[in-house]
């Protein structure tokens, strides 16, 4: 009986996230927060998981999580019912249309209204200018259609004006980030270059007090070893265009030509498998021109220093991989956070990235993360990168900077310093709620 009472005594917080987003670091993040701010006495997280039907964006299954094994399905007519019951809205990204609008719907209700947060992960507006300049420069016939259909959408202004261009998937998704940002009452974002940009492109400097920042965080974990130094390369992630994946096969038989003695793994990928078996390919033909001339088993020798794991969800099999590895090769278009880049620091591991104006702040500007330069983030740029630093290996450089990188990750982006900041901001959301309704103890009045 006083645990039941003790529950609902708690303010409870609903995490609203895409299904399909889950695979990735918004998973991993929904399920340390749900575990955080469950050991609270101040808060209960339950969780919305949801799909889209069309490719307007509009709503397809939505299941409830009451626990991490306890989905279930809710139907449209349940569905604002339920939210309404919350203290705070926590959307994670973009909702879809149907989630939005029940949102809309409640803010303009009387009496009880939930709090609404967003964390938004990127700038969907810079994403489309990214898939446009990438679309303008490939000569695949693919690629080609898309340029024309971006192209007809830039010269019509989807950036400033995306209401009218509702039905297509860029148009829908920034329209649908405008709204959810003007929506919530705290937009939280995981890093100061993602916030300065995001408030400049979407001209929310009228209520910019009400961006802030709270890091994603990793699980802190004391049972590593010393980096090995055997010149050992990971990859950890999905095998997405956004990640770098092409750019890193390309650098693989350069890196091999002058470090033979290395060793490269992938691991991740999708879970179907498909990508893993074509990128193997890919990665198989790259080296057998590359190295045009050698032996058979000269070749066999060079493909056996890259190993494609596939899809791994164990926590004690990634762990092991980082255990294996001296540097974490993050070469993303784009990262709003990095999980790798953390849990390679985290197990005194060195991350290699792209050094983006987000990983520029988060990681390479306070000295515990290498760079490799945005403009040379393609097959050469990224094997000389790597050569360099492999070359300088043996100074003690590296090891201060794993000393520092640990060190730094725990006292920021650990697991507890997310759930402390997270439990902070949604503290003072509901205490600012209480005064708009008149009922906090700091009643001017009294």
């Amino acid at each position: 009986m006083e645990n039941n009472q003790k529950y609902y005594n708690k303010k409870k917080v609903l995490h609203i996230a895409n299904k399909n987003a889950l695979g990735g670091g918004i998973g991993t993040v929904i399920n340390y927060l749900r575990e955080g701010i469950n050991q609270s006495d101040e808060f209960h997280a339950d969780s919305l998981f949801t799909t889209y039907n069309h490719k307007n964006h509009r709503p397809g299954k939505t299941k409830f999580a009451k626990g991490l094994n306890q989905e279930k399905n809710i139907s449209e007519g349940e569905l604002e019912d339920l939210i309404g019951n919350y203290d705070v809205i926590h959307v994670h990204g973009i909702p879809h249309y149907g989630i939005l609008e029940h949102l809309q719907k409640i803010k303009k209700k009387k009496g009880k209204i939930p709090k609404i947060v967003n964390t938004a992960h990127s700038s969907v507006k810079q994403e489309f200018l990214a898939q446009y300049e990438n679309a303008q420069k490939n000569s695949e016939e693919e690629l080609k259609k898309d340029f024309k259909e971006l192209k007809y959408l830039k010269d019509n202004n989807v950036l400033n004006n995306p209401s009218p261009f509702a039905d297509t998937y860029w148009g829908s998704a920034i329209y649908r980030q405008e709204q959810i940002m003007s929506l919530a009452d705290s937009v939280q974002h995981m890093n100061e270059a993602y916030k300065k940009e995001i408030i400049e492109e979407y001209a929310a400097s009228e209520n910019e007090e009400k961006h802030k920042i709270i890091p994603n965080g990793v699980k802190v974990i004391n049972n590593y070893k010393e980096r090995p130094k055997k010149k050992r390369l990971l990859f950890v992630g999905r095998f997405a265009k956004d990640k770098g994946i092409d750019e890193l096969i390309d650098s693989l038989p350069l890196i091999l030509e002058k470090h033979p003695d290395a060793e490269i793994r992938l691991v991740g990928g999708d879970k179907s498998g498909k990508l893993v078996n074509k990128y193997k390919e890919k990665t198989k033909k790259l080296i057998q021109d590359h190295f045009k001339g050698k032996s058979t088993e000269e070749i066999n020798k060079y493909l056996s220093k890259i190993d494609f794991t596939g899809w791994v969800t164990d926590k004690n099999k990634l762990h092991e991989h980082y255990q294996w590895t001296d540097y974490v090769l993050i070469p993303s278009k784009a990262e709003s956070f990095s999980l790798s880049a953390s849990e390679a620091l985290m197990h005194k591991r060195i991350p290699v990235m792209t050094k983006t104006k987000a990983l520029d702040d988060l990681y390479i500007s306070k000295g515990i993360g290498l760079g490799i330069h945005p403009d040379k983030r393609h097959g050469e740029g990224i094997a000389e990168a790597i050569d360099n630093i492999l070359k300088k290996d043996h100074s003690e450089e590296y090891d201060n900077l794993t000393e520092k990188g640990r060190k730094f990750v725990i006292e920021n982006y650990s697991f507890e310093k997310m759930i402390e900041n997270q439990l902070k901001s949604y503290r003072e959301l509901i205490m600012n709620k209480k005064e708009e309704n008149g009922s906090t103890k700091h009643d001017h009045n009294n």
